[in-house]
Protein backbone atom coordinates (compact mmCIF):
# COMPACT_ATOMS: atom_id res chain seq x y z
CA UNK A 1 0.00 0.00 0.00
CA UNK A 2 2.95 2.50 1.06
CA UNK A 3 4.78 1.72 -2.41
CA UNK A 4 1.06 2.54 -3.94
CA UNK A 5 0.67 5.63 -2.63
CA UNK A 6 4.24 6.77 -3.27
CA UNK A 7 3.73 5.97 -6.77
CA UNK A 8 0.57 8.03 -7.20
CA UNK A 9 2.52 10.81 -5.80
CA UNK A 10 5.52 10.43 -7.93
CA UNK A 11 3.82 12.15 -11.10
CA UNK A 12 2.08 15.38 -8.63
CA UNK A 13 5.71 15.85 -7.76
CA UNK A 14 6.74 16.19 -11.38
CA UNK A 15 3.64 17.91 -12.45
CA UNK A 16 4.46 21.03 -9.95
CA UNK A 17 7.96 20.89 -10.49
CA UNK A 18 9.19 24.54 -11.88
CA UNK A 19 9.08 24.81 -15.31
CA UNK A 20 9.46 28.69 -15.92
CA UNK A 21 12.81 30.19 -17.27
CA UNK A 22 15.02 31.63 -14.17
CA UNK A 23 15.25 34.80 -15.72
CA UNK A 24 11.11 35.19 -15.34
CA UNK A 25 11.15 34.24 -11.93
CA UNK A 26 13.85 35.98 -11.02
CA UNK A 27 12.04 39.17 -12.71
CA UNK A 28 8.66 38.37 -10.73
CA UNK A 29 10.77 38.09 -7.42
CA UNK A 30 12.37 41.43 -8.24
CA UNK A 31 8.83 42.76 -9.06
CA UNK A 32 7.40 41.28 -5.96
CA UNK A 33 10.24 43.15 -3.28
CA UNK A 34 9.32 46.13 -5.58
CA UNK A 35 6.01 46.60 -4.63
CA UNK A 36 6.28 45.70 -1.48
CA UNK A 37 8.67 47.94 -0.46
CA UNK A 38 6.33 50.90 -2.47
CA UNK A 39 4.08 49.81 -0.08
CA UNK A 40 5.77 50.36 2.90
CA UNK A 41 7.01 53.73 1.74
CA UNK A 42 3.36 55.11 1.22
CA UNK A 43 2.39 53.75 4.45
CA UNK A 44 5.30 55.70 5.75
CA UNK A 45 4.67 58.86 4.14
CA UNK A 46 0.77 58.35 4.60
CA UNK A 47 1.82 58.58 8.76
CA UNK A 48 4.39 61.62 8.25
CA UNK A 49 2.61 63.58 6.25
CA UNK A 50 1.10 66.62 7.69
CA UNK A 51 -2.23 68.18 6.72
CA UNK A 52 -2.09 70.29 4.08
CA UNK A 53 -1.98 74.30 5.53
CA UNK A 54 -5.29 76.39 4.42
CA UNK A 55 -2.64 78.58 2.09
CA UNK A 56 -1.85 75.05 0.31
CA UNK A 57 -4.91 74.44 -0.32
CA UNK A 58 -6.23 77.58 -1.55
CA UNK A 59 -3.29 77.90 -3.50
CA UNK A 60 -4.17 74.32 -5.16
CA UNK A 61 -7.65 75.48 -6.17
CA UNK A 62 -6.50 78.98 -7.27
CA UNK A 63 -3.20 79.25 -9.01
CA UNK A 64 -3.62 78.27 -12.55
CA UNK A 65 -6.60 81.14 -12.67
CA UNK A 66 -3.81 83.47 -11.73
CA UNK A 67 -2.09 85.77 -14.20
CA UNK A 68 1.69 86.06 -13.21
CA UNK A 69 0.79 89.95 -11.67
CA UNK A 70 -1.95 87.99 -9.49
CA UNK A 71 0.63 85.67 -8.93
CA UNK A 72 2.92 87.69 -7.91
CA UNK A 73 1.06 89.28 -5.03
CA UNK A 74 -0.56 86.19 -3.91
CA UNK A 75 2.82 84.96 -3.63
CA UNK A 76 3.93 87.73 -1.82
CA UNK A 77 1.43 89.51 0.28
CA UNK A 78 -1.08 86.71 0.32
CA UNK A 79 1.42 84.06 1.39
CA UNK A 80 2.48 87.30 4.75
CA UNK A 81 -1.15 87.36 5.24
CA UNK A 82 -1.83 83.46 5.43
CA UNK A 83 1.10 83.07 8.25
CA UNK A 84 -0.60 86.08 9.94
CA UNK A 85 -3.98 84.49 10.23
CA UNK A 86 -2.14 81.41 11.28
CA UNK A 87 -0.07 81.88 14.20
CA UNK A 88 -2.74 84.64 15.15
CA UNK A 89 -5.19 81.50 15.33
CA UNK A 90 -8.23 81.30 13.33
CA UNK A 91 -9.54 78.85 12.68
CA UNK A 92 -9.08 76.54 9.26
CA UNK A 93 -12.58 77.24 7.99
CA UNK A 94 -12.01 81.14 8.51
CA UNK A 95 -8.22 81.17 7.01
CA UNK A 96 -9.79 79.65 3.77
CA UNK A 97 -12.70 81.74 3.12
CA UNK A 98 -10.45 85.27 4.08
CA UNK A 99 -7.54 83.78 1.88
CA UNK A 100 -10.12 82.62 -1.20
CA UNK A 101 -11.62 86.47 -0.72
CA UNK A 102 -7.56 87.81 -0.82
CA UNK A 103 -6.56 85.37 -4.25
CA UNK A 104 -9.85 85.99 -6.01
CA UNK A 105 -10.83 89.67 -5.46
CA UNK A 106 -7.49 91.29 -3.93
CA UNK A 107 -4.69 90.16 -5.77
CA UNK A 108 -5.99 91.30 -9.24
CA UNK A 109 -6.17 94.97 -8.13
CA UNK A 110 -3.05 95.96 -6.45
CA UNK A 111 -1.08 96.76 -10.15
CA UNK A 112 1.69 95.22 -11.76
CA UNK A 113 3.83 92.59 -10.36
CA UNK A 114 7.46 94.51 -9.78
CA UNK A 115 9.46 92.22 -11.64
CA UNK A 116 13.17 91.67 -11.61
CA UNK A 117 14.08 94.41 -14.72
CA UNK A 118 10.96 96.18 -14.83
CA UNK A 119 11.27 99.36 -14.88
CA UNK A 120 10.05 101.39 -12.19
CA UNK A 121 8.40 103.73 -13.71
CA UNK A 122 5.75 101.43 -14.35
CA UNK A 123 4.59 101.06 -10.72
CA UNK A 124 1.75 103.41 -9.44
CA UNK A 125 3.02 105.50 -6.88
CA UNK A 126 1.09 104.54 -4.13
CA UNK A 127 0.47 106.81 -0.95
CA UNK A 128 -0.11 103.79 0.95
CA UNK A 129 3.43 103.01 2.24
CA UNK A 130 6.78 104.82 1.39
CA UNK A 131 8.24 102.47 -0.60
CA UNK A 132 4.76 102.52 -2.93
CA UNK A 133 3.70 99.40 -2.00
CA UNK A 134 -0.45 99.11 -2.88
CA UNK A 135 -0.72 97.20 0.47
CA UNK A 136 -0.73 97.30 4.39
CA UNK A 137 -1.31 94.67 6.62
CA UNK A 138 -2.12 94.97 10.39
CA UNK A 139 -2.19 92.61 13.75
CA UNK A 140 -4.56 94.17 15.89
CA UNK A 141 -3.23 93.15 19.52
CA UNK A 142 -5.97 94.71 21.49
CA UNK A 143 -5.01 94.85 24.72
CA UNK A 144 -2.56 92.03 24.96
CA UNK A 145 -5.44 89.41 26.77
CA UNK A 146 -7.83 88.92 23.86
CA UNK A 147 -7.47 86.94 20.78
CA UNK A 148 -5.16 89.11 18.02
CA UNK A 149 -7.60 90.14 14.90
CA UNK A 150 -5.43 90.28 10.97
CA UNK A 151 -6.73 93.00 8.88
CA UNK A 152 -5.13 94.66 5.70
CA UNK A 153 -5.53 98.11 3.39
CA UNK A 154 -5.42 98.05 0.08
CA UNK A 155 -5.31 100.82 -2.77
CA UNK A 156 -6.40 99.87 -5.59
CA UNK A 157 -4.18 99.88 -8.90
CA UNK A 158 -4.70 98.84 -12.11
CA UNK A 159 -2.37 97.11 -14.78
CA UNK A 160 -2.30 99.99 -16.89
CA UNK A 161 -2.29 103.11 -14.29
CA UNK A 162 -0.23 106.04 -14.56
CA UNK A 163 0.55 105.31 -18.25
CA UNK A 164 -1.42 106.50 -21.22
CA UNK A 165 -4.64 105.09 -20.91
CA UNK A 166 -5.28 105.40 -17.31
CA UNK A 167 -3.10 108.30 -16.03
CA UNK A 168 -4.73 108.60 -12.92
CA UNK A 169 -5.58 105.49 -12.09
CA UNK A 170 -9.68 106.01 -12.41
CA UNK A 171 -10.21 102.37 -14.20
CA UNK A 172 -9.15 100.20 -11.38
CA UNK A 173 -10.94 102.28 -8.67
CA UNK A 174 -14.23 102.14 -10.08
CA UNK A 175 -14.00 98.18 -10.85
CA UNK A 176 -12.65 97.76 -7.20
CA UNK A 177 -15.77 100.00 -5.99
CA UNK A 178 -18.42 97.83 -8.07
CA UNK A 179 -16.60 94.27 -7.32
CA UNK A 180 -16.82 94.61 -3.20
CA UNK A 181 -20.88 94.67 -2.33
CA UNK A 182 -20.94 91.73 -5.20
CA UNK A 183 -18.64 89.85 -2.56
CA UNK A 184 -19.27 91.48 0.14
CA UNK A 185 -23.31 91.82 0.41
CA UNK A 186 -23.75 93.70 3.66
CA UNK A 187 -21.48 96.55 2.23
CA UNK A 188 -23.48 99.38 2.70
CA UNK A 189 -22.49 101.75 -0.26
CA UNK A 190 -24.55 105.14 0.32
CA UNK A 191 -21.77 107.34 2.77
CA UNK A 192 -19.04 106.07 -0.18
CA UNK A 193 -20.96 107.15 -2.69
CA UNK A 194 -21.85 110.53 -0.93
CA UNK A 195 -18.32 110.68 0.15
CA UNK A 196 -16.77 110.24 -3.14
CA UNK A 197 -18.97 112.67 -5.31
CA UNK A 198 -18.51 115.40 -2.97
CA UNK A 199 -14.68 115.02 -2.77
CA UNK A 200 -14.31 114.82 -6.71
CA UNK A 201 -16.79 118.14 -7.35
CA UNK A 202 -14.56 120.41 -8.86
CA UNK A 203 -11.60 118.89 -8.30
CA UNK A 204 -8.89 119.75 -11.27
CA UNK A 205 -8.08 116.15 -12.26
CA UNK A 206 -4.10 117.44 -12.75
CA UNK A 207 -3.57 118.75 -9.23
CA UNK A 208 -2.04 116.61 -6.94
CA UNK A 209 -1.79 116.43 -3.10
CA UNK A 210 1.93 115.09 -2.77
CA UNK A 211 0.49 111.85 -3.87
CA UNK A 212 -1.26 110.44 -6.71
CA UNK A 213 -3.62 108.51 -4.53
CA UNK A 214 -7.77 109.18 -3.91
CA UNK A 215 -9.53 106.18 -2.28
CA UNK A 216 -7.73 103.45 0.49
CA UNK A 217 -10.03 100.70 1.47
CA UNK A 218 -9.54 98.29 4.50
CA UNK A 219 -11.01 94.89 5.37
CA UNK A 220 -11.30 93.67 9.00
CA UNK A 221 -11.02 89.89 8.66
CA UNK A 222 -13.30 88.27 11.31
CA UNK A 223 -13.55 84.58 11.99
CA UNK A 224 -17.37 84.72 10.71
CA UNK A 225 -17.15 87.90 8.21
CA UNK A 226 -15.28 90.26 6.54
CA UNK A 227 -16.33 94.20 6.77
CA UNK A 228 -14.82 96.79 4.88
CA UNK A 229 -13.76 100.75 5.16
CA UNK A 230 -12.94 103.30 2.98
CA UNK A 231 -10.67 106.26 3.15
CA UNK A 232 -10.96 109.59 1.12
CA UNK A 233 -8.67 112.15 0.48
CA UNK A 234 -9.65 116.30 1.12
CA UNK A 235 -6.74 117.76 0.17
CA UNK A 236 -7.58 117.58 -3.76
CA UNK A 237 -11.08 119.68 -3.15
CA UNK A 238 -9.73 121.88 -0.89
CA UNK A 239 -6.77 123.16 -3.53
CA UNK A 240 -9.46 123.22 -5.98
CA UNK A 241 -11.98 125.51 -4.06
CA UNK A 242 -9.59 127.75 -2.30
CA UNK A 243 -11.01 126.34 0.97
CA UNK A 244 -9.31 124.19 4.04
CA UNK A 245 -8.98 120.56 4.33
CA UNK A 246 -11.09 121.02 7.39
CA UNK A 247 -13.36 123.37 5.69
CA UNK A 248 -13.84 121.03 3.01
CA UNK A 249 -14.23 117.86 5.50
CA UNK A 250 -17.06 120.08 7.71
CA UNK A 251 -18.76 120.56 4.50
CA UNK A 252 -18.88 116.72 3.42
CA UNK A 253 -19.83 115.53 6.81
CA UNK A 254 -22.77 117.90 7.17
CA UNK A 255 -24.07 117.09 4.02
CA UNK A 256 -23.79 113.22 4.40
CA UNK A 257 -26.77 111.16 4.65
CA UNK A 258 -28.12 110.81 8.44
CA UNK A 259 -26.45 114.04 9.32
CA UNK A 260 -28.23 116.22 11.55
CA UNK A 261 -26.39 119.45 13.01
CA UNK A 262 -27.31 118.33 16.51
CA UNK A 263 -25.43 115.42 15.74
CA UNK A 264 -22.21 117.34 15.31
CA UNK A 265 -20.81 117.80 18.55
CA UNK A 266 -17.70 115.60 18.41
CA UNK A 267 -16.97 116.95 15.23
CA UNK A 268 -17.37 120.88 16.56
CA UNK A 269 -15.40 119.98 19.44
CA UNK A 270 -12.15 118.74 17.15
CA UNK A 271 -12.56 121.88 14.84
CA UNK A 272 -11.99 124.03 17.64
CA UNK A 273 -8.98 122.28 19.02
CA UNK A 274 -7.95 122.49 15.35
CA UNK A 275 -8.34 126.12 15.51
CA UNK A 276 -6.87 126.77 19.16
CA UNK A 277 -4.01 124.50 17.86
CA UNK A 278 -2.78 126.73 15.45
CA UNK A 279 -3.57 130.30 17.22
CA UNK A 280 -1.17 129.01 20.52
CA UNK A 281 1.11 129.40 17.82
CA UNK A 282 2.27 125.91 16.42
CA UNK A 283 2.14 124.72 12.80
CA UNK A 284 -1.05 124.01 11.37
CA UNK A 285 -2.31 120.32 11.70
CA UNK A 286 -2.27 118.45 8.47
CA UNK A 287 -5.89 116.88 8.10
CA UNK A 288 -4.76 113.79 5.62
CA UNK A 289 -7.93 111.89 5.58
CA UNK A 290 -11.30 111.02 6.15
CA UNK A 291 -12.47 107.32 6.34
CA UNK A 292 -16.08 105.39 6.73
CA UNK A 293 -17.08 102.13 7.82
CA UNK A 294 -19.31 100.60 4.99
CA UNK A 295 -22.45 99.95 7.03
CA UNK A 296 -25.46 101.92 7.93
CA UNK A 297 -24.52 105.74 8.57
CA UNK A 298 -26.18 105.45 11.61
CA UNK A 299 -23.63 102.69 12.69
CA UNK A 300 -20.78 104.12 10.77
CA UNK A 301 -17.98 105.94 12.67
CA UNK A 302 -16.01 108.33 10.83
CA UNK A 303 -12.20 108.95 11.55
CA UNK A 304 -10.55 112.43 10.74
CA UNK A 305 -6.87 111.55 10.26
CA UNK A 306 -3.95 114.16 10.89
CA UNK A 307 -0.79 114.57 11.35
CA UNK A 308 1.65 117.18 13.77
CA UNK A 309 5.07 117.83 12.80
CA UNK A 310 5.92 117.94 16.71
CA UNK A 311 7.67 114.84 18.16
CA UNK A 312 7.36 115.05 21.71
CA UNK A 313 5.69 112.84 23.98
CA UNK A 314 4.40 116.35 25.44
CA UNK A 315 3.24 117.26 22.13
CA UNK A 316 1.70 113.99 22.05
CA UNK A 317 -0.47 114.55 25.36
CA UNK A 318 -1.72 117.38 23.85
CA UNK A 319 -2.99 115.83 21.19
CA UNK A 320 -4.38 112.89 22.62
CA UNK A 321 -6.36 114.44 24.70
CA UNK A 322 -7.52 116.90 22.34
CA UNK A 323 -5.97 120.23 23.93
CA UNK A 324 -7.40 119.01 27.70
CA UNK A 325 -11.00 118.37 26.14
CA UNK A 326 -10.40 114.47 26.70
CA UNK A 327 -9.72 113.59 30.15
CA UNK A 328 -10.09 111.44 33.11
CA UNK A 329 -8.85 108.39 35.36
CA UNK A 330 -8.66 106.66 31.80
CA UNK A 331 -7.11 108.62 29.94
CA UNK A 332 -4.11 109.50 32.68
CA UNK A 333 -3.36 105.47 33.14
CA UNK A 334 -3.64 105.12 29.25
CA UNK A 335 -1.19 107.84 28.64
CA UNK A 336 1.13 106.64 31.20
CA UNK A 337 1.17 103.29 29.20
CA UNK A 338 1.56 105.09 26.56
CA UNK A 339 4.63 106.79 27.68
CA UNK A 340 5.94 103.61 28.68
CA UNK A 341 5.51 102.10 25.31
CA UNK A 342 7.05 105.02 23.61
CA UNK A 343 10.39 105.19 25.75
CA UNK A 344 10.82 101.65 25.07
CA UNK A 345 10.61 101.95 21.13
CA UNK A 346 12.95 105.17 20.80
CA UNK A 347 15.38 104.53 24.17
CA UNK A 348 13.81 107.72 25.61
CA UNK A 349 13.60 105.79 29.66
CA UNK A 350 14.14 108.32 31.58
CA UNK A 351 14.32 111.38 28.89
CA UNK A 352 11.73 114.67 29.31
CA UNK A 353 8.58 114.79 28.28
CA UNK A 354 9.57 117.82 25.93
CA UNK A 355 12.88 115.45 24.06
CA UNK A 356 11.52 115.39 20.31
CA UNK A 357 12.39 112.42 18.00
CA UNK A 358 15.30 112.29 15.61
CA UNK A 359 15.08 114.28 12.33
CA UNK A 360 13.10 113.04 9.55
CA UNK A 361 12.21 114.95 6.38
CA UNK A 362 9.45 112.77 4.62
CA UNK A 363 5.76 113.54 3.67
CA UNK A 364 5.25 111.30 6.38
CA UNK A 365 7.33 112.00 8.74
CA UNK A 366 6.01 113.61 12.37
CA UNK A 367 3.12 111.61 14.21
CA UNK A 368 0.07 110.51 12.56
CA UNK A 369 -3.41 110.24 14.43
CA UNK A 370 -7.19 109.92 13.93
CA UNK A 371 -9.78 111.08 16.04
CA UNK A 372 -13.20 108.92 15.43
CA UNK A 373 -16.85 109.80 16.55
CA UNK A 374 -20.32 108.64 15.39
CA UNK A 375 -22.93 111.00 14.74
CA UNK A 376 -26.07 108.36 16.25
CA UNK A 377 -25.69 106.74 19.23
CA UNK A 378 -25.24 108.11 23.34
CA UNK A 379 -23.34 111.46 23.85
CA UNK A 380 -20.37 108.98 25.01
CA UNK A 381 -20.35 106.78 21.66
CA UNK A 382 -20.25 110.58 20.20
CA UNK A 383 -17.70 111.61 22.19
CA UNK A 384 -14.49 112.29 19.81
CA UNK A 385 -11.48 109.85 20.88
CA UNK A 386 -7.80 110.01 19.56
CA UNK A 387 -5.87 107.42 18.35
CA UNK A 388 -1.90 107.79 17.97
CA UNK A 389 -0.30 106.00 14.92
CA UNK A 390 3.57 106.06 16.14
CA UNK A 391 5.75 105.91 12.32
CA UNK A 392 8.08 103.54 13.69
CA UNK A 393 9.70 103.28 10.05
CA UNK A 394 11.08 106.85 10.62
CA UNK A 395 12.77 106.77 14.18
CA UNK A 396 13.02 102.75 15.51
CA UNK A 397 16.29 101.72 15.61
CA UNK A 398 15.09 98.14 13.79
CA UNK A 399 12.42 96.15 13.23
CA UNK A 400 13.12 93.54 15.47
CA UNK A 401 13.47 96.07 18.42
CA UNK A 402 10.04 97.25 17.44
CA UNK A 403 8.89 93.52 17.83
CA UNK A 404 10.53 93.09 21.38
CA UNK A 405 9.47 96.23 22.47
CA UNK A 406 5.67 96.17 21.76
CA UNK A 407 5.91 92.33 22.93
CA UNK A 408 7.21 93.44 25.85
CA UNK A 409 4.56 95.77 26.45
CA UNK A 410 1.59 93.48 25.80
CA UNK A 411 3.33 90.61 27.72
CA UNK A 412 2.84 93.49 30.74
CA UNK A 413 -0.97 94.19 30.33
CA UNK A 414 -1.10 90.79 29.97
CA UNK A 415 0.27 89.72 32.94
CA UNK A 416 -1.55 92.48 34.34
CA UNK A 417 -4.89 91.07 33.46
CA UNK A 418 -4.22 87.33 33.43
CA UNK A 419 -4.43 86.45 37.05
CA UNK A 420 -8.06 84.87 37.57
CA UNK A 421 -9.24 86.06 35.16
CA UNK A 422 -11.28 84.23 32.08
CA UNK A 423 -10.96 85.15 28.81
CA UNK A 424 -13.38 82.16 26.84
CA UNK A 425 -10.40 81.50 25.04
CA UNK A 426 -8.71 78.53 26.94
CA UNK A 427 -5.46 78.57 24.78
CA UNK A 428 -5.07 82.11 26.58
CA UNK A 429 -5.53 81.09 29.88
CA UNK A 430 -2.75 78.26 30.08
CA UNK A 431 0.52 80.17 31.60
CA UNK A 432 3.23 79.56 28.50
CA UNK A 433 6.03 77.47 28.55
CA UNK A 434 8.25 80.60 27.99
CA UNK A 435 7.65 81.85 31.38
CA UNK A 436 5.95 85.71 31.20
CA UNK A 437 5.64 86.35 27.40
CA UNK A 438 2.14 86.52 26.18
CA UNK A 439 0.66 84.04 23.83
CA UNK A 440 0.13 86.62 21.60
CA UNK A 441 3.94 88.05 21.40
CA UNK A 442 4.68 84.66 21.63
CA UNK A 443 2.90 83.87 18.08
CA UNK A 444 3.68 87.45 16.53
CA UNK A 445 7.48 87.24 16.54
CA UNK A 446 7.16 83.64 15.41
CA UNK A 447 4.99 84.98 12.48
CA UNK A 448 7.22 87.77 11.65
CA UNK A 449 10.68 85.48 11.48
CA UNK A 450 8.19 83.23 9.34
CA UNK A 451 7.48 86.25 7.03
CA UNK A 452 10.54 88.29 6.97
CA UNK A 453 14.81 87.20 6.76
CA UNK A 454 16.93 87.31 9.72
CA UNK A 455 19.01 90.28 8.49
CA UNK A 456 16.04 92.20 6.96
CA UNK A 457 14.51 92.49 10.56
CA UNK A 458 17.60 92.87 12.63
CA UNK A 459 19.52 95.43 10.72
CA UNK A 460 16.96 98.20 9.41
CA UNK A 461 13.69 99.04 9.18
CA UNK A 462 10.65 100.19 7.58
CA UNK A 463 8.82 96.96 7.63
CA UNK A 464 6.78 97.92 10.72
CA UNK A 465 5.19 101.08 9.44
CA UNK A 466 2.99 102.61 12.18
CA UNK A 467 2.67 101.48 16.00
CA UNK A 468 -1.01 102.45 16.83
CA UNK A 469 -2.43 103.25 20.52
CA UNK A 470 -5.68 104.17 21.88
CA UNK A 471 -6.73 104.40 25.28
CA UNK A 472 -9.55 101.92 26.42
CA UNK A 473 -11.91 101.50 29.37
CA UNK A 474 -9.93 101.20 32.18
CA UNK A 475 -6.42 102.96 30.99
CA UNK A 476 -5.46 100.08 28.92
CA UNK A 477 -3.76 100.52 25.36
CA UNK A 478 -5.06 99.01 22.19
CA UNK A 479 -2.34 98.16 20.01
CA UNK A 480 -1.63 97.59 15.94
CA UNK A 481 1.22 96.75 14.66
CA UNK A 482 1.07 98.00 10.52
CA UNK A 483 3.12 95.99 8.18
CA UNK A 484 4.38 96.48 5.09
CA UNK A 485 5.44 93.31 3.39
CA UNK A 486 8.24 94.68 1.21
CA UNK A 487 9.05 91.92 -1.36
CA UNK A 488 12.82 91.93 -1.10
CA UNK A 489 12.83 91.52 2.17
CA UNK A 490 10.66 88.74 2.54
CA UNK A 491 12.14 85.05 3.50
CA UNK A 492 10.88 83.46 0.82
CA UNK A 493 8.29 83.39 -1.65
CA UNK A 494 5.88 80.84 -0.98
CA UNK A 495 7.23 78.07 -3.50
CA UNK A 496 4.88 77.18 -7.15
CA UNK A 497 3.37 73.84 -6.48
Amino acid sequence: MSQTLHTRREPAANFYSPILPLSLISYVLSLKAGLESLLFNSKQEALSEEPQTAWEQVTSEIQRQLNRHEQYWWQGSGYALAVLLRNAGYDDAAQIRILEFFARRITGSLGVANEPGAPQQQRWKSFMTDDNTPIELSWDWHTGVERPTVRFSIEPVGLDAGGPSDPRNERAAAEFKRAVPQALPATDMRWFDHFEAFFSEGMDRNVVEGHPSKVFWAFDLGEKDITSKAYFFPGYRARATGATNLQVIAEAIAAAPSCTPEKLGAFDAFASYVHEHEQAGHAPLELDMLAIDMMDPSQSRLKIYFRNRQTTFQSVRETMTLGGRVTGADMDQGLAHLKSLWAALFDQEGDDDNAPLGRADHRTAGILYNVEFRLGGSQQQQAPKAKIYIPVRHYARSDAHVVAAVGKFVDGQWGEKKAGEKTGDARLEQTPAEGRRSPASVAYAKAFGTIFTDEAVSTSRGLHTYIACSVQSGGALRVVSYINPQEEKLRQLAPQQ
